[in-house]
């Protein structure tokens, strides 16, 4: 399949515009306002408030933002982040250009706009899988790593310059104009959005569902651990590289130049090798090469002597980046079902999102005290462990998850009464008949099991053995309510339906195992 095969999606095609116009809006926004915080006050800590100020939303809010476009329309949540957004924007212009901008003033409208972006994120790339499909969702997420660089290559650039030429205030308006091309789009696309669940969910209780579901997920679990890892320790050469470039006495062009190979050499990979490597090889094998070519190239950085084979070391570098970065976003899109889709992904973005910025931290506190050289072989070695992770904590299975809903939990028919649906808490009990020299077998797959049910909304589950009856074993799992046992149902993927006849496969009973729901009856209410 073609790098560019997504662009012949209409709706995905104006997404991809539309983003790379506001990045290109928000990277000018940002080198503006950084630039008139420090013509404001020469105090250091109120400049590097500013990338506080930005990043700090992603934080306390991905979870929240992404639990409730779980729960609204998520092209509707977006118009209305980006609607903020771009009044905010006009504010900022408006002050500026009145000279009415202050330190309180740029602080705050910062912290708006990351505010927006948190809301933001999460639902767009929920958003992607269901406008591009399963297929085309690797090349897709790779494109929109193209789009980012090119905006990040472009948006400081013409930032400086209007800056330079105009002042703060138009560089704001533009980026409330960049603001327009996400609102437009959102406004005029059309998809077939995934139908959402009857029994809607409470903002508290989806947060919690979201944890949830990552605790008892092993291989979302292993995808983030090892996706944390890896960008730990790959942001080392991109922190380091102005500290080498001061070191050699270069000029601040060297260094934009550097960083443009640094840049391009991830554009040429995303667009001419990715598609292919990923064609061809397991996800596994494609983050082990990244993994070691990005272990090598932060290795001999500081090693290679000149500015020529600098930029071919910095090219290497961003193309082991994009791979390992892309192959880590598809791996999380494959192991979120839709219901969790933008909770989960904001969960992913958090954890991405804070290995950047430790790793950052870290790597800048090395270098000051073992200088830049020791401190990339450190970061080589990081690498190299996440390398070794590929045997101990493998995620290629995750290629061939089927998170597609079952709809195989039938209907409650012999109930006499429907409980309403905050009634609970609620007991299933499934009952099997098994032969005696399978149950080590039984007992492995129930294991399987019990995570699917604590994932899916139980926050109990266990498995009783008759002392009477060698053969009886008793499945029981506790939900917080009938309404959470009715999402229950609406979650199960195809990939649930297998594991749970991988469990009925023991079953020797002439009828399937039997199944009960028991509501509590709260005694504090019974009159005597």
């Amino acid at each position: 399949m073609s790098a560019w095969s997504p662009l012949r999606n209409s709706v995905y095609r104006a997404m991809w515009l539309g983003s790379i116009g506001s990045n290109i809006g928000t990277t000018m926004n940002d080198t503006a306002a950084v630039w008139t915080m420090t013509t404001m006050t020469s105090s250091p800590y109120l400049v590097s408030l500013m990338q506080t100020m930005s990043s700090l939303p992603l934080f306390l809010l991905a979870l929240p933002a992404g639990a409730l476009a779980d729960l609204v329309d998520r092209r509707r949540l977006i118009l209305i982040a980006q609607t903020g957004a771009l009044l905010t924007a006009v504010g900022m212009a408006l002050l500026a250009w009145y000279g009415a901008l202050t330190q309180t003033l740029l602080l705050l409208a910062t912290f708006q706009l990351g505010v927006a972006a948190a809301f933001t994120m999460p639902a767009w790339q929920a958003l992607i899988p269901e406008v591009v499909g399963r297929e085309q969702l690797s090349s897709a997420i790779a494109l929109n790593g193209v789009g980012f660089n090119i905006a990040r290559s472009l948006g400081p650039i013409l930032g400086g310059l209007l800056l330079a030429a105009l002042g703060p205030a138009p560089v704001f308006a533009l980026n409330a104009l960049s603001f327009l091309a996400v609102i437009g789009v959102m406004c005029t696309g059309s998809y077939i959005a995934t139908p959402r669940s009857a029994q809607q969910e409470q903002m508290l209780g989806a947060m919690a569902a979201a944890i949830r579901y990552a605790r008892h997920a092993p291989a979302m679990q292993a995808v983030l651990c090892r996706g944390g890892i890896h960008m730990f320790a790959a942001v080392a050469p991109v922190v380091l590289l102005p500290v080498i470039v001061h070191s050699r006495q270069w000029a601040a062009a060297d260094f934009g130049i550097l960083m443009g190979c640094y840049g391009g050499g991830a554009i040429l990979m995303a667009l001419l090798w990715l598609p292919r490597l990923r064609e061809r090889f397991s996800f596994d094998q494609v983050l082990l090469g990244a993994s070691l070519t990005a272990a090598l190239a932060t290795g001999i950085l500081t090693l290679v002597p000149g500015k020529v084979a600098m930029g071919l070391v910095l090219m290497v570098t961003g193309a082991a980046w994009i791979s390992g970065i892309n192959t880590f976003s598809v791996a999380s899109q494959s192991v979120f079902p839709n219901w969790v889709r933008a909770r989960s992904s904001a969960i992913y973005l958090v954890v991405m999102q804070g290995a950047f910025a430790i790793g950052a931290l870290t790597w800048g506190q090395l270098a000051s005290h073992l200088h830049a050289p020791v401190t990339l072989g450190i970061a080589a070695g990081c690498l190299l462990i996440s390398a070794l992770l590929t045997r101990l904590l493998p995620i290629s299975h995750v290629e061939n998850l089927d998170l597609n809903p079952s709809g195989h939990m039938l209907p409650h028919s012999a109930m006499t009464t429907e409980p309403a649906p905050s009634d609970g808490p609620v007991l299933i009990t499934l009952e099997y008949h098994i032969d005696p020299k399978e149950a080590p077998a039984f007992r492995a797959a129930m294991l399987h099991l019990r995570e699917v049910r604590l994932r899916d909304g139980a926050f109990r589950c266990s498995l009783f053995a008759d002392l009477e009856d060698p053969t009886h074993y008793r499945e029981t799992f506790l939900v917080g309510s009938w309404a959470e046992h009715l999402r229950q149902h609406e979650r199960a993927t195809m990939e649930d339906q297998r594991t749970e006849l991988a469990v009925q496969s023991f079953h020797r009973g002439a009828e399937p195992p039997r199944v009960r729901h028991l509501l509590m009856v709260n005694l504090r209410d019974v009159k005597p």
